[in-house]
């Protein structure tokens, strides 16, 4: 079943695809997310008091967006949680399922807990439709915050047969990129190895998309995130922005003024054939002003996810 999964990762045509756009019925093999899992008597304590989200809120087979803090409130990992009959899963970038699944192992201690890296045993699929679709072997999560989108994790053996009744029910494939192209517009980040620990939630707005709860018990740096919320403001926030420009951009990469103060760092980034968009997390202050990619590129940047810039 690997080489079927191949196999279908090489047909995925480069993004943008006009046709795939303009289509609002596709699949979309996410091939860069991994999966660890969260299982044992004592997974949903362990977890409430780790996350920034409130763990107890979650239904079998529904999915919050969370994070996991530094002791000084920055983000280490941002991920999608699962709940299921048996424990929970984390879907987030492969590049980080190690460094979070080390991390983690740090606090179980005593409590009955097993964590594990399944990525290798799993894949991460999404779909984007209007349309309800079926799978007999697949359930299908509901993405936080885009009722149009949905995941779902299938096993290596099952993953031929889920692919078959996609295209049966018409879904077309369509390009990893698309699907970042929709985070990007909607303000939706993850944390990957060169963006680790440089973020509070806060700065990339993951209070404003529900990924911050302010009445669960604690959890590690959330004194730090809810003095923030409730006795400052955050001098940073994540905003879109697009370039004329076909050149890469880097993660973690710093954006400028005119007079070249560094006015904040790329988050995210998707080069759609025409431009290039980016999910900046920049200092207030400087939101307005003429802003440049380290390359002298100026950037047209505009509000996320509710903030006025």
């Amino acid at each position: 079943m690997a080489d079927f999964w191949q196999d279908l990762l090489q047909k995925q045509i480069p993004f943008p695809d006009k046709l795939v756009l303009q289509d609002p019925q596709c699949f979309i093999p996410l091939a860069n997310m991994g999966i660890i899992s969260v299982t044992g008597d004592d997974a949903e304590s362990f977890l409430q008091n780790l996350l920034t989200n409130d763990v107890s809120d979650l239904s079998v087979n529904q999915a919050q967006r969370s994070g996991f803090c530094t002791a000084k409130g920055r983000l280490f990992a941002l991920f999608i949680l699962i709940r299921r009959d048996n424990g929970y899963q984390i879907m987030l970038p492969k590049n980080m399922v190690k460094l979070l699944q080390q991390r983690l192992s740090m606090y179980i201690l005593r409590s009955k807990v097993s964590i594990r890296d399944e990525s290798e045993n799993m894949y991460c699929l999404a779909t984007v439709t209007q349309n309800a679709i079926k799978s007999d072997n697949l359930q299908l999560i509901d993405y936080p915050n885009d009722n149009t989108r949905s995941i779902a994790i299938c096993d290596k053996e099952n993953i031929e047969n889920v692919i078959s009744q996609f295209e049966q029910q018409g879904l077309a494939l369509a390009p990893q990129g698309y699907w970042e192209q929709l985070d990007i517009e909607q303000g939706l980040v993850m944390i990957w190895p060169e963006t680790k620990e440089l973020f509070t939630p806060q700065q990339i707005n993951l209070d404003l998309v529900g990924g911050v709860s302010f009445s669960k018990g604690c959890y590690p740096g959330q004194e730090i995130v809810a003095r923030l919320h409730y006795l400052g403001k955050p001098s940073r926030r994540l905003f879109i922005a697009t370039a004329n420009d076909n050149q890469s951009a880097d993660l973690a990469e710093e954006i400028f003024t005119e007079d070249n103060k560094v006015a904040g760092h790329i988050v995210s980034y998707q080069y759609n054939g025409q431009l290039l968009t980016l999910l900046l997390s920049l200092k207030l202050e400087a939101s307005s002003a003429a802003l440049f990619l380290k390359n002298g590129t100026p950037l047209k940047v505009s509000a996320s996810n509710g903030e006025s810039s």
